[in-house]
């Protein structure tokens, strides 16, 4: 009997760190600095691209969980936030408190010269600041081809989630 009350604790036990190791994170629209409204499905198509390359690089959610965008587009349709406005950047924490979450991934973009300038950040929501390791900044690609920068982003964003070994 000692010995299944000893198994159980140390498997609670590795559990428990386990489940502290997991990040909760969430990859919110980016925002369309341009102000060219037929800009704005870039917007949820970046943010969705990014979360899908996220799922896939921990399938097994070993060092983060993705929420899914469906619940980050509820949450922010629950606030009435909007990407395209200028309250976005400051109401969008509100969100994320409602989430629940350790991580906020989130971005902006601009076309400059006929191409899309892109970055990308990783916020630690408890400072509110960026990681400066989980940043993609200044990524341009022809506006046709700018889901070609997702693996880049994805790979800086991993820099910040997952722990070098």
């Amino acid at each position: 009997m000692k010995k299944y009350i000893l198994l159980a604790i140390i498997a609670f036990v590795v559990c428990s760190g386990f489940a502290m190791a997991q990040q909760r994170i969430a990859v919110l629209p980016f925002r369309n600095m341009d102000g060219n409204l037929a800009l704005n499905t870039w917007c949820s198509r970046l943010s969705d691209s990014v979360a899908a390359g996220l799922r896939l690089r921990d399938t097994a959610n070993k060092y983060y969980f993705v929420v899914s965008q469906d619940t980050v587009a509820e949450t922010l349709a629950t606030l009435n936030l909007d990407p395209t406005n200028p309250q976005y950047e400051s109401d969008l924490w509100k969100a994320v408190a409602m989430l629940k979450i350790t991580r906020v991934i989130t971005g902006n973009f601009n076309v400059q010269s006929g191409k899309m300038l892109i970055n990308c950040y990783n916020y630690d929501v408890e400072t509110k600041i960026p990681n400066p390791t989980g940043q993609a900044r200044n990524l341009y690609k022809s506006i046709d081809k700018c889901l070609e920068t997702v693996p880049t982003i994805i790979n800086k964003m991993l820099l910040g989630l997952v722990p070098k070994e």
